[in-house]
């Protein structure tokens, strides 16, 4: 809207208030009207102009009034309202403070912000939570305990423990179970487990290179297997499987290194740390 197109809106909207002006006042002027009101033995005259503007003075004056009232009336509500809201803040930014603490691994400063009450929290539960967890990690089992069971009285819903499935200690319950769904990590555990001879694994694994054959931790263990009963051959084409997939992986080094030179004490203990550690 240009600016020509604004002045002229508002040049408009003054001549016909100010035609309308002069329209009434005309009326007023030609045609008073009357009005009479009696109460009682009282009672009032007055033109119809006239009581319509105290009418209209009198209505604004009252909206005015109770309109003050009632924000006047509203004053101590908004006052409480606004310390609420202010306290929540607070809260909500300790709750914020201490998992950041928690985040940067230092429990102790963590639960030193965490471990005061506040019940103005948007999210009590969390607070506990991390709480928890805080205390979990300083080693402090039965203050961990107490904060998440605070934690999950708060919750409506609390979800329930996953459970922890466990490796088959059994060497064909293990092939079972990865026959049905494999892992990396259990298959790790098919050089070990159980009681069975290493040529007896190495036979009961070939069947499962089929639909395996790029299972990395698979071809370790035939690795090992193979290296055990001395059948070189079967060794160094498990380990070119596993360089194939991961050429540099520690494993695989100290692998080439005990196929050449034999397994020593050092080499067996680094495989088992590398193992133990997840690489």
């Amino acid at each position: 809207m240009s600016r020509f197109f604004r002045l002229f809106l508002w040049l408009l909207v003054l001549g016909i208030l100010l035609a309308g002006g002069l329209f009434l006042g005309d009326r007023v002027q030609a045609d008073p009207g009357y009005v009479l009101l009696a109460f009682g033995g009282y009672t009032v005259e007055m033109s119809m102009w006239t009581f319509l503007i105290v009418f209209l003075t009198g209505s604004v004056a009252l909206w005015v009034l109770f309109g003050l009232g009632a924000v006047v009336g509203r004053t101590p509500w908004l006052m409480w309202r606004a310390f609420r809201i202010m306290g929540k803040r607070r809260a909500d930014s300790r709750l914020v403070e201490g998992a950041l603490w928690l985040r940067r691994d230092n429990p102790s400063k963590a639960l030193d912000v965490l471990r005061r009450e506040s019940e103005t929290e948007s999210l009590p539960a969390l607070h506990w939570l991390l709480a928890s967890e805080a205390a979990r990690r300083l080693e402090r089992i039965e203050d961990s305990d107490t904060y998440l069971k605070t934690a999950e009285a708060m919750m409506t819903n609390v979800p329930k423990e996953i459970p922890i499935s466990l490796a088959p200690t059994n060497f064909k319950a293990l092939v079972k179970s990865l026959k049905k769904h494999w892992r990396e990590d259990w298959a790790m555990l098919l050089e070990t487990t159980g009681d069975h001879e290493p040529l007896e694994r190495l036979a009961i694994l070939n069947g499962l290179l089929g639909n395996h054959s790029n299972s990395f931790a698979l071809a370790l263990v035939q690795t090992r297997l193979a290296l055990s009963c001395e059948l070189e051959a079967e060794a160094r084409h498990h380990i070119e499987r596993a360089a194939t997939m991961d050429p540099a992986h520690p494993l695989v080094l100290t692998l080439m290194a005990e196929s050449q030179h034999g397994c020593s004490p050092s080499l067996e203990l680094l495989r088992r740390r590398l193992i133990e550690n997840g690489v």
